[in-house]
């Protein structure tokens, strides 16, 4: 997995690609003619003060790394929304990997049982 960095990345997966809604996530992917998915996230200001928005980009970055392999040739961006606060990392964990499965980027038979 790669991070997704540019803005003209971000805008382009936004307004082509798939869209899945989760309690806490939103996850948005973009088929793409290359090797490997590369991976963005965003957490708006809405969400909370500097330490929250952190803590939640740390968790999802986390979660993603720990996947399992995403299916190679997407841009993926990773949004969260402002219930994300007052989610255990399992919970968040969970949605976000529900999400991927529902658009097709892990295996089936990856889960994330909440606690």
């Amino acid at each position: 997995m790669e991070r997704l960095g540019s803005n003209e990345d971000f805008r382009r997966v936004y307004a082509a690609g798939k869209v899945q809604y989760g309690r806490y996530v939103v996850v948005t992917a973009l088929p793409v003619d290359e090797d490997v998915t590369r991976v963005g996230f965003s957490v708006s200001k809405k969400v909370g003060k500097a330490v929250a928005r952190n803590l939640i980009k740390r968790r999802l970055r986390e979660i993603v790394r720990t996947a399992a392999e995403l299916k190679p040739g997407y841009h993926v961006v990773v949004g969260a929304k402002r219930s994300s606060t007052s989610a255990t990392y399992n919970q968040l964990r969970a949605d976000v990997l529900r999400a991927m499965q529902g658009l097709g980027l892990l295996p089936r038979s990856i889960g994330g049982g909440e606690k």
